[in-house]
Protein backbone atom coordinates (compact mmCIF):
# COMPACT_ATOMS: atom_id res chain seq x y z
CA UNK A 1 0.00 0.00 0.00
CA UNK A 2 1.41 3.40 -1.00
CA UNK A 3 0.47 6.75 0.48
CA UNK A 4 -0.35 9.62 -1.86
CA UNK A 5 1.25 13.03 -1.35
CA UNK A 6 -0.09 14.65 -4.53
CA UNK A 7 -2.20 17.36 -2.84
CA UNK A 8 0.93 18.62 -1.04
CA UNK A 9 3.36 18.29 -3.94
CA UNK A 10 4.18 22.00 -4.20
CA UNK A 11 4.34 23.14 -0.59
CA UNK A 12 5.06 19.84 1.09
CA UNK A 13 8.88 19.72 0.63
CA UNK A 14 9.35 23.22 2.05
CA UNK A 15 6.95 22.84 4.96
CA UNK A 16 8.20 19.37 5.80
CA UNK A 17 11.83 20.53 5.59
CA UNK A 18 11.23 23.37 8.04
CA UNK A 19 9.22 21.16 10.42
CA UNK A 20 11.85 18.41 10.36
CA UNK A 21 14.75 20.80 10.98
CA UNK A 22 12.97 22.56 13.86
CA UNK A 23 12.05 19.19 15.35
CA UNK A 24 15.72 18.49 16.04
CA UNK A 25 16.26 21.68 18.05
CA UNK A 26 17.03 21.07 21.73
CA UNK A 27 16.71 23.84 24.28
CA UNK A 28 19.87 24.83 26.14
CA UNK A 29 18.10 25.65 29.41
CA UNK A 30 18.43 22.74 31.83
CA UNK A 31 20.58 20.75 29.39
CA UNK A 32 22.45 17.96 31.21
CA UNK A 33 23.52 15.82 28.26
CA UNK A 34 27.06 14.43 28.19
CA UNK A 35 27.94 16.54 25.14
CA UNK A 36 28.59 20.07 24.01
CA UNK A 37 25.60 22.41 24.30
CA UNK A 38 23.28 22.02 21.28
CA UNK A 39 23.02 24.83 18.76
CA UNK A 40 20.55 27.52 19.77
CA UNK A 41 17.24 27.80 17.96
CA UNK A 42 18.49 30.97 16.19
CA UNK A 43 21.57 29.25 14.74
CA UNK A 44 21.99 29.22 10.95
CA UNK A 45 22.67 25.49 11.31
CA UNK A 46 18.95 24.84 11.36
CA UNK A 47 18.43 26.85 8.17
CA UNK A 48 21.07 24.73 6.44
CA UNK A 49 19.45 21.56 7.79
CA UNK A 50 16.01 22.73 6.60
CA UNK A 51 17.41 23.28 3.09
CA UNK A 52 18.93 19.78 3.10
CA UNK A 53 15.65 18.22 4.21
CA UNK A 54 13.70 20.28 1.65
CA UNK A 55 15.99 19.00 -1.11
CA UNK A 56 15.55 15.43 0.18
CA UNK A 57 11.76 15.69 0.18
CA UNK A 58 11.63 17.41 -3.22
CA UNK A 59 13.96 14.90 -4.82
CA UNK A 60 12.16 11.93 -3.25
CA UNK A 61 8.48 12.83 -3.39
CA UNK A 62 8.30 15.35 -6.27
CA UNK A 63 11.07 14.64 -8.75
CA UNK A 64 11.31 10.85 -8.36
CA UNK A 65 7.70 10.48 -7.19
CA UNK A 66 8.68 7.84 -4.67
CA UNK A 67 6.08 6.88 -2.10
CA UNK A 68 6.72 5.14 1.23
CA UNK A 69 4.63 2.09 1.91
CA UNK A 70 2.52 1.79 5.04
CA UNK A 71 5.21 -0.29 6.86
CA UNK A 72 7.79 2.37 5.94
CA UNK A 73 5.56 5.07 7.38
CA UNK A 74 5.02 2.96 10.49
CA UNK A 75 8.73 2.36 11.06
CA UNK A 76 9.45 5.99 10.20
CA UNK A 77 7.09 7.08 12.97
CA UNK A 78 8.65 4.48 15.27
CA UNK A 79 12.06 6.01 14.56
CA UNK A 80 10.67 9.48 15.22
CA UNK A 81 9.32 8.46 18.62
CA UNK A 82 12.56 6.66 19.56
CA UNK A 83 14.72 9.55 18.39
CA UNK A 84 12.67 12.39 19.87
CA UNK A 85 12.20 10.73 23.24
CA UNK A 86 15.80 9.46 23.21
CA UNK A 87 17.22 12.93 22.51
CA UNK A 88 15.01 14.40 25.26
CA UNK A 89 16.24 11.80 27.75
CA UNK A 90 19.85 12.35 26.71
CA UNK A 91 19.45 16.13 27.03
CA UNK A 92 17.48 16.38 30.29
CA UNK A 93 17.94 12.95 31.96
CA UNK A 94 14.21 12.54 32.54
CA UNK A 95 10.89 11.94 30.87
CA UNK A 96 8.93 13.70 33.60
CA UNK A 97 6.79 16.27 31.76
CA UNK A 98 3.33 17.78 31.63
CA UNK A 99 0.65 17.19 28.95
CA UNK A 100 1.67 20.23 26.88
CA UNK A 101 5.33 19.21 26.87
CA UNK A 102 4.35 15.67 25.91
CA UNK A 103 2.23 16.95 23.01
CA UNK A 104 5.09 19.15 21.81
CA UNK A 105 7.49 16.20 21.97
CA UNK A 106 5.09 14.04 19.92
CA UNK A 107 4.94 16.77 17.25
CA UNK A 108 8.75 16.76 17.18
CA UNK A 109 8.64 12.98 16.80
CA UNK A 110 6.47 13.37 13.67
CA UNK A 111 8.85 15.97 12.25
CA UNK A 112 11.87 13.76 12.89
CA UNK A 113 10.15 10.78 11.28
CA UNK A 114 9.67 12.43 7.87
CA UNK A 115 13.33 12.29 6.71
CA UNK A 116 13.52 8.64 7.72
CA UNK A 117 10.44 7.85 5.62
CA UNK A 118 12.18 9.47 2.65
CA UNK A 119 15.35 7.47 3.35
CA UNK A 120 13.33 4.24 3.51
CA UNK A 121 11.72 5.11 0.14
CA UNK A 122 15.17 5.73 -1.38
CA UNK A 123 16.60 2.48 -0.03
CA UNK A 124 13.65 0.58 -1.45
CA UNK A 125 14.02 2.37 -4.79
CA UNK A 126 17.74 1.52 -4.97
CA UNK A 127 17.14 -2.14 -4.11
CA UNK A 128 14.22 -2.64 -6.52
CA UNK A 129 15.15 -0.45 -9.49
CA UNK A 130 18.48 -1.99 -10.47
CA UNK A 131 20.72 0.80 -9.13
CA UNK A 132 22.81 -1.90 -7.46
CA UNK A 133 22.59 -4.37 -10.34
CA UNK A 134 25.49 -5.98 -12.15
CA UNK A 135 26.56 -4.15 -15.32
CA UNK A 136 27.83 -7.26 -17.06
CA UNK A 137 31.52 -6.46 -16.61
CA UNK A 138 33.55 -8.43 -14.10
CA UNK A 139 35.27 -5.82 -11.93
CA UNK A 140 37.63 -8.20 -10.17
CA UNK A 141 40.24 -10.71 -11.12
CA UNK A 142 38.61 -14.00 -12.01
CA UNK A 143 41.34 -15.88 -10.17
CA UNK A 144 42.49 -15.29 -6.59
CA UNK A 145 39.78 -12.69 -6.08
CA UNK A 146 39.73 -13.07 -2.31
CA UNK A 147 43.51 -12.91 -2.02
CA UNK A 148 43.66 -9.76 -4.15
CA UNK A 149 41.07 -8.06 -1.98
CA UNK A 150 42.82 -9.17 1.20
CA UNK A 151 46.06 -7.74 -0.14
CA UNK A 152 44.33 -4.43 -0.94
CA UNK A 153 42.87 -4.17 2.55
CA UNK A 154 46.08 -5.06 4.38
CA UNK A 155 48.03 -2.61 2.22
CA UNK A 156 45.63 0.21 3.07
CA UNK A 157 45.66 -0.72 6.77
CA UNK A 158 49.45 -0.99 6.88
CA UNK A 159 50.04 2.57 8.17
CA UNK A 160 48.15 1.62 11.34
CA UNK A 161 49.78 -1.80 11.58
CA UNK A 162 53.28 -0.36 11.22
CA UNK A 163 52.92 2.78 13.31
CA UNK A 164 51.21 1.01 16.22
CA UNK A 165 53.33 -2.17 16.04
CA UNK A 166 52.84 -4.61 17.72
CA UNK A 167 49.30 -3.29 18.27
CA UNK A 168 47.27 -1.41 20.85
CA UNK A 169 46.52 -3.75 23.76
CA UNK A 170 43.18 -3.27 25.53
CA UNK A 171 42.74 -4.01 29.24
CA UNK A 172 40.71 -7.17 28.60
CA UNK A 173 43.46 -8.84 26.59
CA UNK A 174 46.08 -7.92 29.18
CA UNK A 175 43.95 -9.57 31.85
CA UNK A 176 43.47 -12.63 29.66
CA UNK A 177 47.23 -13.03 29.24
CA UNK A 178 47.57 -12.71 33.02
CA UNK A 179 45.05 -15.55 33.42
CA UNK A 180 46.85 -17.70 30.84
CA UNK A 181 50.18 -17.39 32.66
CA UNK A 182 48.78 -17.74 36.17
CA UNK A 183 48.83 -14.23 37.65
CA UNK A 184 45.05 -14.36 37.78
CA UNK A 185 42.74 -17.28 38.38
CA UNK A 186 41.16 -18.21 35.05
CA UNK A 187 37.42 -17.59 34.89
CA UNK A 188 34.68 -17.11 32.29
CA UNK A 189 34.44 -13.33 32.71
CA UNK A 190 36.62 -13.26 29.60
CA UNK A 191 36.03 -15.86 26.83
CA UNK A 192 38.23 -18.83 27.65
CA UNK A 193 38.80 -19.84 24.02
CA UNK A 194 40.05 -16.36 23.13
CA UNK A 195 42.21 -16.39 26.27
CA UNK A 196 43.87 -19.58 25.01
CA UNK A 197 44.49 -18.07 21.56
CA UNK A 198 45.97 -14.83 22.90
CA UNK A 199 47.99 -16.65 25.55
CA UNK A 200 49.37 -19.08 22.99
CA UNK A 201 50.51 -16.22 20.76
CA UNK A 202 52.31 -14.56 23.67
CA UNK A 203 53.80 -17.90 24.73
CA UNK A 204 55.20 -18.40 21.23
CA UNK A 205 56.64 -14.89 21.28
CA UNK A 206 58.27 -15.48 24.63
CA UNK A 207 60.05 -18.55 23.29
CA UNK A 208 62.32 -16.04 21.56
CA UNK A 209 62.11 -13.59 24.45
CA UNK A 210 59.70 -11.06 22.94
CA UNK A 211 56.26 -9.98 24.18
CA UNK A 212 56.15 -7.73 21.13
CA UNK A 213 56.39 -10.75 18.84
CA UNK A 214 53.62 -12.54 20.74
CA UNK A 215 51.34 -9.53 20.48
CA UNK A 216 52.25 -9.14 16.81
CA UNK A 217 51.24 -12.75 16.15
CA UNK A 218 47.78 -12.06 17.52
CA UNK A 219 47.57 -8.81 15.54
CA UNK A 220 48.55 -10.67 12.37
CA UNK A 221 45.96 -13.38 13.07
CA UNK A 222 43.09 -10.95 13.54
CA UNK A 223 44.23 -8.83 10.58
CA UNK A 224 44.16 -11.86 8.29
CA UNK A 225 40.80 -12.93 9.67
CA UNK A 226 39.29 -9.45 9.23
CA UNK A 227 40.70 -8.98 5.72
CA UNK A 228 39.45 -12.44 4.70
CA UNK A 229 35.96 -11.80 6.11
CA UNK A 230 35.62 -8.39 4.42
CA UNK A 231 37.03 -9.75 1.14
CA UNK A 232 34.47 -12.57 1.34
CA UNK A 233 31.76 -9.95 1.87
CA UNK A 234 32.73 -8.09 -1.31
CA UNK A 235 32.98 -11.39 -3.20
CA UNK A 236 29.48 -12.34 -2.04
CA UNK A 237 28.18 -8.97 -3.21
CA UNK A 238 29.69 -9.50 -6.66
CA UNK A 239 28.19 -12.99 -6.91
CA UNK A 240 24.83 -11.62 -5.78
CA UNK A 241 24.84 -9.36 -8.85
CA UNK A 242 25.88 -6.02 -7.40
CA UNK A 243 27.28 -3.57 -9.96
CA UNK A 244 30.91 -2.60 -10.45
CA UNK A 245 30.69 0.95 -9.06
CA UNK A 246 28.98 -0.23 -5.89
CA UNK A 247 31.60 -2.94 -5.47
CA UNK A 248 34.41 -0.43 -5.75
CA UNK A 249 32.69 1.83 -3.23
CA UNK A 250 32.28 -1.12 -0.87
CA UNK A 251 35.93 -2.10 -1.24
CA UNK A 252 36.95 1.52 -0.63
CA UNK A 253 34.79 1.61 2.52
CA UNK A 254 36.59 -1.42 3.93
CA UNK A 255 40.04 -0.32 2.76
CA UNK A 256 40.07 3.41 3.48
CA UNK A 257 37.68 4.04 6.37
CA UNK A 258 39.79 4.32 9.56
CA UNK A 259 37.39 1.95 11.32
CA UNK A 260 38.95 -1.16 9.80
CA UNK A 261 42.61 -0.21 10.00
CA UNK A 262 42.02 0.92 13.56
CA UNK A 263 40.48 -2.39 14.58
CA UNK A 264 43.06 -4.44 12.67
CA UNK A 265 45.78 -3.09 14.98
CA UNK A 266 43.62 -3.04 18.14
CA UNK A 267 44.41 -6.16 20.16
CA UNK A 268 41.00 -7.07 21.54
CA UNK A 269 38.45 -9.84 21.37
CA UNK A 270 36.17 -7.82 19.08
CA UNK A 271 38.07 -7.98 15.78
CA UNK A 272 38.24 -11.79 15.63
CA UNK A 273 34.63 -12.06 16.80
CA UNK A 274 33.43 -9.58 14.18
CA UNK A 275 35.27 -11.52 11.48
CA UNK A 276 33.78 -14.90 12.39
CA UNK A 277 30.27 -13.53 12.91
CA UNK A 278 30.42 -11.83 9.51
CA UNK A 279 31.59 -15.09 7.92
CA UNK A 280 28.72 -16.93 9.64
CA UNK A 281 26.27 -14.35 8.26
CA UNK A 282 27.76 -14.73 4.79
CA UNK A 283 27.28 -18.51 4.94
CA UNK A 284 23.62 -17.92 5.77
CA UNK A 285 23.21 -15.38 2.95
CA UNK A 286 24.98 -17.61 0.43
CA UNK A 287 22.34 -20.25 1.02
CA UNK A 288 19.37 -17.86 1.09
CA UNK A 289 20.43 -15.81 -1.95
CA UNK A 290 22.66 -18.08 -4.03
CA UNK A 291 21.27 -21.45 -3.00
CA UNK A 292 24.73 -22.64 -1.98
CA UNK A 293 25.70 -24.30 1.28
CA UNK A 294 28.86 -25.81 2.72
CA UNK A 295 27.92 -27.56 5.99
CA UNK A 296 31.54 -27.87 7.14
CA UNK A 297 32.18 -24.16 6.62
CA UNK A 298 28.91 -23.26 8.33
CA UNK A 299 29.76 -25.48 11.31
CA UNK A 300 33.23 -23.97 11.83
CA UNK A 301 32.05 -20.37 11.48
CA UNK A 302 29.08 -20.90 13.75
CA UNK A 303 31.15 -22.62 16.43
CA UNK A 304 33.90 -19.97 16.37
CA UNK A 305 31.34 -17.16 16.66
CA UNK A 306 30.06 -18.83 19.83
CA UNK A 307 33.50 -19.47 21.34
CA UNK A 308 35.38 -16.26 20.57
CA UNK A 309 33.04 -14.04 22.56
CA UNK A 310 30.71 -14.93 25.41
CA UNK A 311 27.65 -13.30 23.87
CA UNK A 312 28.19 -14.99 20.50
CA UNK A 313 25.88 -17.80 21.56
CA UNK A 314 23.10 -15.28 22.21
CA UNK A 315 23.42 -14.16 18.58
CA UNK A 316 23.86 -17.56 16.97
CA UNK A 317 21.32 -19.62 18.93
CA UNK A 318 18.18 -17.55 18.08
CA UNK A 319 19.42 -17.28 14.48
CA UNK A 320 19.86 -21.06 14.28
CA UNK A 321 16.40 -21.73 15.72
CA UNK A 322 14.81 -19.66 12.94
CA UNK A 323 17.15 -20.83 10.20
CA UNK A 324 16.76 -24.57 10.73
CA UNK A 325 13.17 -24.70 9.37
CA UNK A 326 14.08 -22.13 6.67
CA UNK A 327 17.12 -24.01 5.32
CA UNK A 328 15.03 -27.01 4.12
CA UNK A 329 18.16 -29.19 3.90
CA UNK A 330 19.28 -31.53 6.61
CA UNK A 331 23.06 -31.06 6.21
CA UNK A 332 23.28 -27.31 6.93
CA UNK A 333 20.64 -27.71 9.63
CA UNK A 334 22.69 -30.49 11.20
CA UNK A 335 25.81 -28.30 10.99
CA UNK A 336 24.05 -25.51 12.89
CA UNK A 337 22.78 -27.93 15.55
CA UNK A 338 26.20 -29.52 15.94
CA UNK A 339 27.91 -26.13 16.32
CA UNK A 340 25.45 -24.94 18.97
CA UNK A 341 25.71 -28.24 20.84
CA UNK A 342 29.51 -28.03 20.64
CA UNK A 343 29.47 -24.52 22.09
CA UNK A 344 27.15 -25.59 24.92
CA UNK A 345 29.34 -28.60 25.71
CA UNK A 346 32.42 -26.37 25.76
CA UNK A 347 30.80 -23.95 28.23
CA UNK A 348 28.90 -26.41 30.42
CA UNK A 349 31.07 -29.53 30.37
CA UNK A 350 34.68 -28.82 29.35
CA UNK A 351 35.16 -25.56 31.27
CA UNK A 352 33.81 -26.95 34.59
CA UNK A 353 35.86 -30.13 34.07
CA UNK A 354 39.00 -28.00 33.79
CA UNK A 355 38.17 -26.25 37.07
CA UNK A 356 37.69 -22.84 35.46
CA UNK A 357 35.50 -20.67 37.64
CA UNK A 358 32.19 -19.55 36.10
CA UNK A 359 31.65 -15.81 36.59
CA UNK A 360 28.86 -15.24 34.08
CA UNK A 361 25.81 -15.37 36.37
CA UNK A 362 25.81 -11.61 37.04
CA UNK A 363 26.78 -10.64 33.49
CA UNK A 364 23.21 -10.15 32.28
CA UNK A 365 22.22 -7.99 35.26
CA UNK A 366 23.83 -4.75 34.08
CA UNK A 367 20.48 -3.14 33.27
CA UNK A 368 18.89 -4.34 36.53
CA UNK A 369 21.78 -3.03 38.62
CA UNK A 370 21.54 0.32 36.83
CA UNK A 371 17.81 0.49 37.52
CA UNK A 372 18.39 -0.09 41.22
CA UNK A 373 21.09 2.60 41.25
CA UNK A 374 18.92 5.18 39.48
CA UNK A 375 16.02 4.41 41.79
CA UNK A 376 18.21 5.08 44.83
CA UNK A 377 19.45 8.27 43.18
CA UNK A 378 16.03 9.67 42.26
CA UNK A 379 13.77 8.19 44.96
CA UNK A 380 15.91 7.91 48.07
CA UNK A 381 13.10 9.43 50.16
CA UNK A 382 10.54 6.76 49.17
CA UNK A 383 12.66 3.59 49.05
CA UNK A 384 11.83 1.53 52.14
CA UNK A 385 14.54 0.28 54.54
CA UNK A 386 13.65 -3.28 53.55
CA UNK A 387 14.15 -2.53 49.83
CA UNK A 388 17.41 -0.72 50.55
CA UNK A 389 18.65 -3.69 52.59
CA UNK A 390 17.85 -6.16 49.79
CA UNK A 391 19.81 -4.08 47.28
CA UNK A 392 22.66 -3.70 49.74
CA UNK A 393 23.01 -7.46 50.06
CA UNK A 394 24.13 -7.57 46.42
CA UNK A 395 25.44 -4.07 45.66
CA UNK A 396 26.99 -1.26 47.69
CA UNK A 397 23.74 0.66 48.12
CA UNK A 398 25.35 3.60 49.90
CA UNK A 399 27.63 4.40 46.96
CA UNK A 400 25.23 3.64 44.09
CA UNK A 401 23.66 7.14 43.72
CA UNK A 402 27.11 8.70 43.28
CA UNK A 403 28.50 5.91 41.09
CA UNK A 404 25.54 5.79 38.70
CA UNK A 405 26.27 6.96 35.15
CA UNK A 406 23.35 6.57 32.70
CA UNK A 407 25.60 5.51 29.82
CA UNK A 408 27.76 2.82 31.50
CA UNK A 409 27.02 0.28 34.22
CA UNK A 410 30.60 -0.67 35.16
CA UNK A 411 30.92 1.62 38.21
CA UNK A 412 27.71 0.14 39.65
CA UNK A 413 28.37 -3.41 38.47
CA UNK A 414 31.81 -3.54 40.07
CA UNK A 415 30.25 -3.15 43.54
CA UNK A 416 28.65 -6.60 43.13
CA UNK A 417 29.47 -8.20 46.48
CA UNK A 418 29.43 -11.84 45.33
CA UNK A 419 31.87 -11.40 42.44
CA UNK A 420 34.59 -14.03 42.59
CA UNK A 421 32.61 -16.39 44.85
CA UNK A 422 31.54 -18.71 42.01
CA UNK A 423 28.34 -19.29 40.10
CA UNK A 424 26.37 -20.92 42.94
CA UNK A 425 26.98 -18.04 45.35
CA UNK A 426 26.16 -15.49 42.64
CA UNK A 427 22.93 -17.23 41.61
CA UNK A 428 21.74 -17.58 45.21
CA UNK A 429 22.25 -13.87 45.86
CA UNK A 430 20.74 -12.85 42.51
CA UNK A 431 17.62 -14.98 43.06
CA UNK A 432 16.83 -12.97 46.19
CA UNK A 433 17.74 -9.71 44.46
CA UNK A 434 15.34 -10.44 41.59
CA UNK A 435 12.40 -10.49 44.00
CA UNK A 436 13.28 -7.04 45.34
CA UNK A 437 13.96 -5.75 41.82
CA UNK A 438 10.56 -6.94 40.56
CA UNK A 439 8.67 -5.51 43.52
CA UNK A 440 10.35 -2.12 43.04
CA UNK A 441 9.56 -2.16 39.31
CA UNK A 442 5.89 -1.89 40.22
CA UNK A 443 6.61 1.26 42.26
CA UNK A 444 9.02 2.97 39.84
CA UNK A 445 8.16 1.85 36.29
CA UNK A 446 9.11 5.15 34.63
CA UNK A 447 12.51 5.19 36.36
CA UNK A 448 13.18 1.64 35.22
CA UNK A 449 12.22 2.49 31.62
CA UNK A 450 14.31 5.66 31.66
CA UNK A 451 17.30 3.68 32.91
CA UNK A 452 17.01 1.10 30.16
CA UNK A 453 16.79 3.62 27.32
CA UNK A 454 19.42 5.95 28.77
CA UNK A 455 21.87 3.05 28.68
CA UNK A 456 21.47 2.18 24.99
CA UNK A 457 19.73 4.96 23.07
CA UNK A 458 22.73 5.87 20.89
CA UNK A 459 22.56 2.51 19.12
CA UNK A 460 19.30 3.54 17.42
CA UNK A 461 18.96 7.33 17.84
CA UNK A 462 21.05 10.13 16.41
CA UNK A 463 22.11 11.36 19.83
CA UNK A 464 24.93 13.92 20.11
CA UNK A 465 28.52 12.75 20.38
CA UNK A 466 29.31 11.97 24.01
CA UNK A 467 31.92 14.49 25.18
CA UNK A 468 33.74 14.69 28.48
CA UNK A 469 35.05 12.07 30.85
CA UNK A 470 33.01 8.93 31.41
CA UNK A 471 34.11 5.82 33.30
CA UNK A 472 37.41 4.80 31.63
CA UNK A 473 36.26 6.94 28.66
CA UNK A 474 34.30 3.98 27.31
CA UNK A 475 30.85 5.38 26.55
CA UNK A 476 30.83 6.85 23.06
CA UNK A 477 34.24 5.34 22.29
CA UNK A 478 34.98 4.66 18.63
CA UNK A 479 38.66 3.76 18.20
CA UNK A 480 41.36 2.87 20.74
CA UNK A 481 44.96 3.85 20.11
CA UNK A 482 46.28 3.79 23.67
CA UNK A 483 47.71 0.61 25.19
CA UNK A 484 46.82 -0.41 28.72
CA UNK A 485 50.11 -1.74 30.06
CA UNK A 486 49.07 -4.13 32.83
CA UNK A 487 52.67 -4.69 33.88
CA UNK A 488 53.09 -0.99 34.66
CA UNK A 489 50.07 -0.90 36.97
CA UNK A 490 50.59 -4.28 38.66
CA UNK A 491 54.32 -4.37 39.37
CA UNK A 492 57.35 -5.89 37.70
CA UNK A 493 56.17 -9.50 37.41
CA UNK A 494 57.62 -10.58 34.01
CA UNK A 495 54.59 -12.76 33.34
CA UNK A 496 52.43 -9.69 32.74
CA UNK A 497 52.16 -8.67 29.10
CA UNK A 498 54.60 -5.83 28.43
CA UNK A 499 54.69 -4.46 24.89
CA UNK A 500 56.54 -1.41 23.59
CA UNK A 501 55.84 0.59 20.46
CA UNK A 502 58.50 2.11 18.22
CA UNK A 503 59.40 5.43 19.84
CA UNK A 504 60.44 7.08 16.57
CA UNK A 505 56.93 6.57 15.17
CA UNK A 506 55.18 8.44 17.99
CA UNK A 507 54.45 11.51 15.77
CA UNK A 508 52.97 9.21 13.13
CA UNK A 509 50.77 7.53 15.74
CA UNK A 510 49.49 10.90 16.93
CA UNK A 511 48.66 12.00 13.37
CA UNK A 512 46.91 8.72 12.53
CA UNK A 513 44.84 8.85 15.73
CA UNK A 514 43.86 12.47 14.99
CA UNK A 515 42.95 11.54 11.41
CA UNK A 516 40.90 8.49 12.42
CA UNK A 517 39.03 10.24 15.22
CA UNK A 518 38.63 13.42 13.22
CA UNK A 519 36.19 11.74 10.85
CA UNK A 520 33.59 12.00 13.58
CA UNK A 521 33.63 15.79 13.24
CA UNK A 522 33.31 15.95 9.43
CA UNK A 523 29.76 16.38 8.01
CA UNK A 524 28.48 13.31 6.13
CA UNK A 525 31.63 11.28 6.91
CA UNK A 526 30.67 11.48 10.58
CA UNK A 527 27.59 9.37 9.80
CA UNK A 528 29.94 6.41 9.24
CA UNK A 529 30.75 6.61 12.96
CA UNK A 530 27.11 6.85 14.07
CA UNK A 531 25.63 3.51 15.14
CA UNK A 532 22.08 4.60 14.31
CA UNK A 533 23.05 5.11 10.64
CA UNK A 534 23.68 1.38 10.23
CA UNK A 535 20.70 0.36 12.34
CA UNK A 536 18.15 2.26 10.26
CA UNK A 537 19.67 1.42 6.86
CA UNK A 538 19.31 -2.24 7.90
CA UNK A 539 15.67 -1.54 8.81
CA UNK A 540 15.12 0.12 5.43
CA UNK A 541 16.60 -2.87 3.60
CA UNK A 542 14.43 -5.27 5.60
CA UNK A 543 11.33 -3.22 4.76
CA UNK A 544 12.22 -3.41 1.06
CA UNK A 545 12.63 -7.20 1.35
CA UNK A 546 9.23 -7.29 3.03
CA UNK A 547 7.74 -5.32 0.14
CA UNK A 548 9.35 -7.74 -2.34
CA UNK A 549 7.75 -10.64 -0.42
CA UNK A 550 11.09 -12.45 -0.19
CA UNK A 551 10.34 -13.64 3.31
CA UNK A 552 13.22 -16.12 3.61
CA UNK A 553 15.83 -13.38 3.08
CA UNK A 554 14.70 -11.76 6.32
CA UNK A 555 16.31 -14.67 8.17
CA UNK A 556 19.67 -13.32 7.02
CA UNK A 557 19.06 -10.16 9.08
CA UNK A 558 18.84 -12.12 12.34
CA UNK A 559 22.57 -11.95 13.24
CA UNK A 560 22.45 -8.15 12.90
CA UNK A 561 19.19 -7.94 14.86
CA UNK A 562 20.48 -10.13 17.67
CA UNK A 563 23.77 -8.21 17.73
CA UNK A 564 21.76 -5.02 18.20
CA UNK A 565 19.87 -6.67 21.07
CA UNK A 566 23.20 -7.62 22.67
CA UNK A 567 24.36 -4.00 22.37
CA UNK A 568 21.16 -2.73 23.97
CA UNK A 569 21.63 -5.08 26.94
CA UNK A 570 25.37 -4.45 27.20
CA UNK A 571 26.99 -2.43 30.00
CA UNK A 572 27.94 0.50 27.74
CA UNK A 573 26.00 2.94 25.57
CA UNK A 574 27.34 3.94 22.14
CA UNK A 575 30.32 1.58 22.34
CA UNK A 576 31.46 1.04 18.77
CA UNK A 577 33.49 -2.12 19.25
CA UNK A 578 30.35 -3.89 20.48
CA UNK A 579 28.48 -2.57 17.43
CA UNK A 580 31.22 -3.44 14.91
CA UNK A 581 29.63 -6.73 13.69
CA UNK A 582 26.57 -4.83 12.45
CA UNK A 583 28.79 -2.37 10.57
CA UNK A 584 30.51 -5.27 8.82
CA UNK A 585 27.21 -6.93 7.87
CA UNK A 586 25.44 -3.91 6.36
CA UNK A 587 26.75 -4.02 2.78
CA UNK A 588 26.24 -7.80 2.30
CA UNK A 589 22.71 -7.41 3.70
CA UNK A 590 22.00 -4.65 1.19
CA UNK A 591 23.30 -6.88 -1.60
CA UNK A 592 21.07 -9.73 -0.43
CA UNK A 593 18.09 -7.35 -0.34
CA UNK A 594 18.26 -6.16 -3.94
CA UNK A 595 15.50 -7.40 -6.22
CA UNK A 596 16.77 -9.72 -8.95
Amino acid sequence: MKLSLRPLTGAFPILAGILSAMSYVQGQTGYTGMSDLPASATSYLWTALALCFTWLFHHTFVKKRLRPTLPMVGFGLFFGVCNAFGLHLFAYDSWQMGPSSLLFLLIKAVGQSLPMMAVFAWIDHALRSGLLSHDGKLPWFKRHETLCLMGLFVLCWSPYLIAFYPGTVCWDLGEMVAQFFGQREMDTWHPVFTTWIMGSCVWLGRLVGSDNLGAMLFTALQTLALSYALASAVRFMRRAGVGRIVLWISAAFFALTPIWGGYAQFISKDTLYTSTLLLFTLSVLEYLVLGESCPAKLFVRCLLACLLRSNGLYVVLPTALVLIPVLRKWKPAAALCAAVVGALLFSNVLIPALGIRDETASGIYSVCFQQSARTLRDHADTVTPEEYAEIDLVLDAERLPDLYEPWISDPVKYTFRQYGQGREAEEAALARYREAWLSMFKKYPLTYIETFFAGNLSYYTFAPKIEGETYNDQAGNRLVFETWELSHSQGDDPRFLDTTQIAALEPVRILLAMFARGWRHIPVLSLLYVCASYTWVCVGAALSVLRQKRWRILAGFLPALMSLAVCMLSPVNDYFRYFLPIVSMLLPLLAASREN
